[in-house]
């Protein structure tokens, strides 16, 4: 089924999708879970049925109680029935369909032998069609001396006998082995054979699986070894597989040509991560091929089916990074040469464990997803395809303003198209400003982000409801120009900075306006502890410390790079200062008219260090006079210093000074409401004046350049750093990371080639958490070029191909690159959001190196709803208190003031009031009573007037 939601302009390339997808066999895959708290390691097992379903287990974690689970072809449960076992701490571990669609349940259960004595033993259920137990056996293998064994494979001959093959760990040797044992129909013991070979069980682990071959023979298959027993299980030969390096077995079949495949992953080591591997062998245990699929790297192979057209389905899981996997499918040829791989990612970790074919050609991946909470069933076509339906459809510039395609406008590339509804999927638009993204039945909201705020996008947002496989619906987004404007912003960035050193900072502009920006130019301002060296594009002009750059003319979309070398000094400096420099690209002029509501007031910050004296200028650079006061806070390192208000008129400016303690001091002043920015307060920040008393606290707040037209970077210089990193600005203030729910974050993502050679291929994937918007993302400065996308589930992807990166013995300083980028906060980001991001760095085909986990916490910084505008701070009465810390009481006396009617209010740092006093006269007595040890802000009004505030610490 096609539709068109919008008139679509015909590309060659979108026609090509629907064929494909429409020409398949197999209609619409889906996924379904199944809510059943498998708790951990609850795996769901799982067989085919003889009329054509599937059947699995949904074991409970340390219970005895697994439920028996059947499907259809949809994945609609059509059966569930409970086993409830005669035995303790039934552990199911495995699920084997028979031809009279009966079922064996293979599990370890509890054997009470004395008193003093329980083994875990080998337990065979057999269940009817309808899941019903018709009888359960426990099999005591060695009771002697085996006190631990469980199985592993089960096999049913054509006259009912059962063959189970499984580990065991021997009494008093702590040995392991492999044992096979022979059952009749009803489950009694026949015969037992262990195995007890050097090769067995050292491997490390214990999956001992077993296939019938010619004549009844069987064939063993472990860790390590292959052994062959005659029907009786008598060792005919056994064979070494995986050299000296120990595999994990996973899966053993035997195909159609009768060849047996063993499947697994190879052990871990320092030197190589794990990665998938295979054997084939024949009857005779000579090895066909054996394969490492290199390519694959932190991957392994857990479930292995036939394919009808040749070759093999295999399904797996994947490590993205630390303890998060997505699981995959893969299709092997005959001759084990890789043919394809599909990954799939729909929660924190999803982990695959069997794989199915049907009579129709579709593939059934079953599993955990969600941390083990849930079972899963996925469906695919042949080729892996897990949603048939898509979304496609082109984004272009509506020359003529009439929301209609026209083949003469031009595409748009690099805009964001995002579908979201039960499942959200992103994309980039390519070159051709075209899109395609698979989607599951259901509706979404299809939605496009303009880069920058003088475009508007015809039939953005959009309803699209998939409700029939095959459904293929075409969009066409026409984007038109509010504003005839160029919109520029510059990035600005050094991955580091060291003293005594050239350092390098890299700028990034771009131009996200209607129309180009015509004799643009950059300003640069080095911070005054840096010297300019050199850049590679032409310098125009310097005064002081201000560079000026000529870029000429901008183009729509057009991006540019260039950089500049800096001595950073040796003498005037110390080891951690903070060095601000700043970016500002012309021309800067926002083309949509201001908010009516806005007074035309614009606040600026600075501060200067006077002698003995902090000097913070609040300034109004506006046009116009603020109609209203407003509140600023200072702050000395973390503690509230001073509150107060101001009202200006345009072109003033108030002073506020602090005495220099050698303290970070920081003033941020509210903005005027509706500010054509957006922001709602700006600040400055100061360390080093009055000595160094403090360092590492300048960077806990945001930089003050709102305006997409500045950029400053604020960062302490270093001696060495972790070469694989991420950091963020601002830092957040407190230990707990603290924002304000609109802060945007800026993180910068370091790396560094420590391997052996050199390196080709970077690829960084940002690890994006929900609280994000990806929306608003903007690639900034990286030391080397990069190809910016997005994965579907909206992961951020920074690719650096051909980057040619040295290793660090070669070539240490051009060993090392970063990549920056800005993003807001989403609306509706409460107090008390976390907000934690982490980045993977790929080398070539290496595994992932993961960064640190970034950490911000959503709350209150600035507490303008406890700072009273009625007098300004400056005309406050003295303020004493004593003693300050306070072990058990303190005095806090207001001096040079009548008595009155006073009103304490005592607040965390985190803004949570912890108590609120009156009383007569010139001061409080502060009781500890039950406050805890720590620091308190105050504030004071005396007969409803504010005439006060401060800091409290509490031993």
């Amino acid at each position: 089924m096609e539709k068109h939601v919008y008139k679509m302009i015909a590309k060659a390339w979108i026609l090509g999708a629907i064929l494909l997808v429409t020409g398949s066999a197999v209609g619409q895959g889906w996924i379904k879970t199944y809510h059943e708290n498998l708790g951990n390691p609850g795996f769901p097992y799982a067989t085919k049925t003889i009329d054509g379903m599937l059947l699995f287990t949904a074991p409970k974690s340390n219970t005895n109680d697994p439920k028996i689970i059947k499907v259809d072809e949809h994945g609609e449960v059509v059966l569930e029935n409970q086993h409830v076992s005669s035995y303790d701490d039934f552990n199911t571990l495995g699920l084997i369909g028979l031809d009279d669609g009966s079922f064996l349940l293979l599990a370890r259960t509890k054997m009470v032998v004395s008193s003093l004595d329980s083994r875990h033993v080998t337990t065979i259920v057999k269940l009817d069609s309808l899941a019903n137990t018709l009888w359960e056996s426990q099999i005591p293998i060695g009771l002697q001396t085996l006190y631990y064994h469980s199985p592993f494979e089960a096999t049913v001959t054509s006259n009912g006998d059962i063959f189970v093959s499984g580990f065991f760990l021997e009494l008093n040797t702590n040995s392991i082995g492999a044992y096979l044992v022979k059952l009749n129909s009803q489950g009694d013991l026949l015969w037992e054979k262990t195995y007890y070979n050097s090769m067995i069980g050292s491997g490390g682990t214990f999956n001992i699986g077993h296939i019938m071959v010619e004549d009844g023979n069987i064939i063993l298959a472990n860790d390590l070894s292959l052994i062959k027993t005659d029907s009786i299980g008598n060792i005919i030969w056994e064979k070494n597989i995986g050299g000296s390096t120990a595999i994990r077995s996973a899966a053993i079949l035997k195909d159609a040509e009768g060849n047996i495949l063993f499947v697994g992953v190879k052990d871990n080591t320092a030197l190589k991560p794990a990665i998938p591997y295979a054997i084939k062998i024949n009857t005779y245990g000579d090895v066909i091929w054996e394969l490492e699929y290199e390519e694959m790297p932190n991957s392994q192979f857990k479930g292995i089916v036939v394919a009808m057209d040749n070759g093999y389905y295999l399904c797996g899981d994947s490590e993205a990074f630390v303890g998060n996997y997505n699981f995959f499918l893969a299709k092997i040829n005959l001759d084990g040469s890789l043919a394809w791989r599909k990954n799939y990612d729909f929660s924190e970790s999803d982990f695959s464990d069997e794989v199915f074919q049907f009579s129709d050609g579709s593939v059934r991946i079953i599993g955990r997803i969600g941390n083990f909470s849930d079972a899963f069933i996925a469906k695919t076509t042949p080729l892996g395809v897990l949603f048939s339906s898509s979304i496609s459809g082109n984004v272009h510039n509506d020359i003529e303003n009439d929301c209609e395609p026209d083949s003469l406008e031009s595409d748009l590339s690099g805009w964001l198209v995002q579908a979201k509804g039960a499942f959200t999927f992103s994309q980039l638009s390519d070159e051709f400003g075209n899109f395609f993204m698979s989607a599951d039945t259901g509706s979404y909201t299809i939605t496009v982000a303009p880069p920058g705020p003088y475009w508007d996008i015809c039939n953005s947002p959009t309803t699209v409801n998939i409700t029939t496989f095959n459904d293929t619906t075409l969009i066409d987004f026409p984007v038109q120009a509010i504003e005839d404007c160029p919109y520029l912003e510059v990035s600005l960035t050094a991955p580091f900075l060291r003293r005594c050193f050239d350092n390098t900072y890299y700028v990034q502009y771009c131009n996200y306006g209607t129309v180009p920006a015509a004799d643009a130019y950059i300003e640069v301002t080095l911070d005054t502890f840096l010297t300019y060296q050199s850049s590679t594009i032409p310098l125009v002009s310097q005064t002081g410390n201000t560079l000026t750059f000529n870029l000429d003319t901008v183009a729509i979309n057009e991006c540019g790079t260039f950089q500049i070398t800096a001595f950073l000094s040796c003498d005037s400096t110390i080891l951690g200062q903070t060095h601000c420099s700043e970016a500002h690209i012309f021309p800067d002029s926002l083309c949509l008219p201001p908010s009516v509501l806005w007074d035309g007031s614009s606040i600026e910050v600075d501060v200067e260090c006077v002698g003995d004296s902090i000097i913070f200028n609040i300034q109004n650079t506006g046009t116009g006079g603020m109609t209203q006061p407003l509140d600023y806070i200072i702050i000395e390192d973390q503690i509230v210093l001073l509150q107060g208000d101001f009202q200006l008129g345009a072109g003033e400016t108030m002073s506020v000074s602090v005495f220099a303690s050698g303290s970070t001091f920081h003033l941020e002043a509210e903005q005027s409401p509706e500010h054509p920015t957006g922001v709602t307060s700006t600040g400055a920040t100061i360390e080093g004046c009055g000595g160094w008393f403090s360092l590492g606290f300048f960077t806990q707040f945001s930089d003050p350049d709102a305006s997409p037209f500045v950029d400053i970077d604020c960062q302490q210089n270093i001696g060495s750093y972790d070469p694989n990193d991420k950091q963020a600005s601002p830092v957040g203030f407190g230990d707990d990371h603290l924002i304000e729910p609109d802060t945007d974050i800026e993180y910068l993502i370091r790396f560094q080639n420590t391997g052996t050679d050199t390196a080709f291929k970077v690829v960084i994937v940002d690890v994006l958490p929900a609280e994000l918007d990806l929306a608003t993302l903007r690639p900034g400065a990286s030391s080397h070029a990069y190809e910016y996308s997005v994965s579907p589930e909206g992961w951020p992807i920074f690719t650096f191909n051909n980057i040619m990166l040295p290793d660090s013995n070669v070539n240490e300083a051009a060993s090392h690159g970063f990549v920056r980028f800005k993003i807001s906060q989403k609306e509706g980001n409460g107090h008390g959001t976390h907000i934690e991001n982490m980045a993977l760095i790929y080398f070539d085909f290496n595994s992932p190196i993961q960064t640190n986990t970034v950490l911000h916490k959503v709350g209150q910084i600035f507490h303008w709803t406890l700072v009273d505008t009625e007098t300004a701070m400056l005309s406050q009465p003295q303020l004493r208190i004593m003693p300050n810390p306070l072990t058990d009481s303190a005095l806090l006396q207001l001096e040079n003031t009548e008595p009155g009617l006073l009103q304490l209010l005592l607040v965390t740092p985190a803004g949570q009031v912890v108590r609120a006093e009156t009383a007569f006269g010139t001061g409080f007595e502060i009781y500890r009573g039950e406050l805890a040890a720590g620091l308190y802000f105050f504030k004071i009004k005396k007969d409803g007037m504010h005439v006060g505030s401060g800091k409290l610490m509490i031993r």
